[in-house]
């Protein structure tokens, strides 16, 4: 039997000119790693802006100083504030956005949904920096392309082991044709071998959710620090808070950093271990106009949840 235990986190939005958290977050992320014996430290995008002039937060995840095995992939924001993806790529050491690397009897695989589609229908990755808002972006289109999603399949399919899926943006609640795609190929792996699939860690929505589909865990994790984010500013943090952090009163932030360890059996039993924490300085959602709800993956909370599954592989 193959046995993992992950750290998991997503959205620690490191960018000090527009939020408040600084380095140590990420030092505490990692020493429970460390303490849990953690083989894989998981982050699910929309770690840091311009992540190529910060290297060296992004080395003290990658080269950390316990040597723990890192799996990740890009979100939004990790794209908005470069200049290029070859050199997001060069920085985080891979030659492509959407790959899979083999390890601890696993295959982890990271697909990339930073792709969108213009008034025609043709496929664009997603704006880096200077190059604007061309026709047709919208900023929750979130694709795969058809492209990746073959070669999603075929990772899928040829893969001697069983398959854990990162992302940055969730699919199990959406509509969108790609999305449902992306949920198919899972489905369809699982029923052509029961338990090829058994979860699909996401990040995005800044909130605290998970569900099983189609046998499938989908691990929709809260952010680390960064709670509802409005377009309008409230007054509620203290100024000294806010001062030099642009977008740090358009927010709630929590006060510790949050992380969940996950433990992934092959046969299909997946343990999550979250943790709880507070609102910095009291302020919640409530407090400037929330909880928000509507895209299905419930409200904001300063938590994630621990919970435990059995899924229905039927291994044979």
């Amino acid at each position: 039997m193959s046995k993992v235990k992950l750290c998991v986190f997503s959205d620690y939005h490191y960018c000090p000119a527009l939020y408040p958290q600084d380095q140590s977050g990420l030092d505490t992320i990692i020493e429970r790693a460390h303490t849990a014996d953690a083989d894989v430290i998981l982050e699910c995008g929309d770690f840091a802006a311009e992540a190529t002039k910060n290297d060296g937060f992004l080395q003290k995840l990658l080269n950390n100083k316990y040597g723990i095995k890192t799996a990740f992939c890009y979100g939004n924001h990790e794209l908005e504030q470069v200049d290029s993806l070859e050199l997001l790529n060069k920085a985080y050491g891979v030659d492509n956005s959407y790959f899979y690397r083999d390890m601890f009897g696993f295959r982890f695989i990271t697909v990339d949904t930073n792709f969108w589609h213009d008034d025609d229908g043709t496929l664009y990755h997603y704006p880096g920096r200077g190059v604007g808002s061309p026709k047709g972006w919208s900023y929750d289109q979130n694709m795969l392309g058809e492209k990746q999603l073959e070669w999603l399949s075929e990772s899928i399919d040829k893969s001697e082991l069983p398959c854990i899926i990162i992302g940055h943006n969730p699919m199990e609640k959406s509509d969108k044709d790609e999305h449902k795609s992306f949920m198919k190929i899972l489905r369809e792996a699982n029923e052509k071998k029961p338990g090829k699939v058994l979860v699909y860690f996401s990040g995005h929505t800044h909130r605290n959710h998970m569900e099983v589909v189609d046998n499938v865990l989908h691990f929709n994790i809260n952010a680390t620090y960064n709670g509802e984010w409005r377009p309008t500013k409230h007054n509620l943090f203290p100024k000294e808070f806010t001062e030099g952090h642009a977008m740090a009163a358009n927010c709630s932030i929590f006060k510790d950093p949050l992380s969940a360890i996950v433990t992934v059996e092959d046969d299909g039993h997946i343990k999550i271990e979250g943790m709880e924490t507070d609102y910095m300085y009291g302020v919640a959602p409530e407090m400037y106009g929330g909880p928000f709800k509507g895209d299905g993956y419930g409200i904001c909370e300063p938590r994630i949840s621990s919970g435990e599954f059995f899924l229905n592989n039927n291994k044979k």
